[in-house]
């Protein structure tokens, strides 16, 4: 297990990306809560796809348990009650748990010393966690700063918002990964001072992520070959 331990979570976040989309094409109107209850669960299923993928200690474990569940318990009071301060402490706990996690999956990929695919789904999954943590910083932003991006309108007229956790969860994520992959189509602007610091950290650090993780990556490819050559072993058949 401990060797699929990255792939699981890489599936459940993917899993997450892919459902956002959906849940904002086929929202009943006469179920107004299933966008909520659908993200939740899949947003669950993240939770404890990390749990597993960073509990390989007793200390570890407890903490990422205990955040995982207090994330979980105020997502459901989030679809029952629909009050503004339930989604800012989910917010806070969903963020307090994604950076914990993004902190012991980055130490553990920088105390590895051979690359392998299970390191590899670690290093793309500490990418999009990062992406997933600043969607829900920037719906903080927007929850405490209204305003604080300029989002198209609507064809039908309505007002969107920058709010993660319901079926309006398809434009944090998305301006969140925009952000970070530098990409920058402008449909979504950050207009308040805060928005504009938060989005240019966010992208910087994306950038440097990618930097350090490719570099780390060659550097522990080109020592393993060293050390192989050291013992004597036959090198890798070249390809014809």
């Amino acid at each position: 297990m401990d060797r699929h331990r990255f792939d699981i979570l890489l599936c459940a976040l993917i899993l997450l990306m892919i459902s956002v989309p959906f849940v904002r094409i086929f929202h009943p109107l006469t179920y107004p809560r299933l966008s909520k209850t659908t993200l939740a669960a899949c947003f669950a299923l993240m939770l404890l796809s990390a749990v597993l993928a960073v509990s390989r200690t007793r200390p570890t474990a407890i903490a990422a348990s205990s955040l995982a569940v207090l994330a979980m318990v105020f997502s459901v009071m989030n679809i029952v009650f629909d009050q503004v301060w339930v989604g800012v402490v989910y917010g806070f706990f969903e963020i307090a748990f994604l950076g914990y996690v993004v902190v012991l999956i980055l130490a553990r990929l920088f105390t590895e010393e051979k690359v392998t695919f299970n390191m590899i789904c670690a290093s793309l999954c500490v990418y999009l966690l990062l992406g997933v943590l600043w969607a829900v910083v920037f719906s903080l932003l927007e929850t405490f700063q209204p305003g604080s991006f300029d989002l198209p309108v609507a064809e039908d007229g309505q007002i969107r918002r920058m709010l993660f956790g319901g079926d309006e969860s398809i434009y944090p994520i998305y301006y969140s990964f925009v952000t970070i992959t530098t990409l920058g189509y402008g449909d979504i602007v950050p207009t308040s001072p805060a928005a504009q610091m938060f989005s240019a950290v966010e992208a910087l650090m994306g950038q440097l992520y990618l930097a350090v993780l490719v570099a780390r990556l060659v550097g522990l490819h080109i020592a393993h070959a060293a050390r192989k050559d050291l013992r004597g072993e036959d090198p890798p058949a070249e390809p014809p």
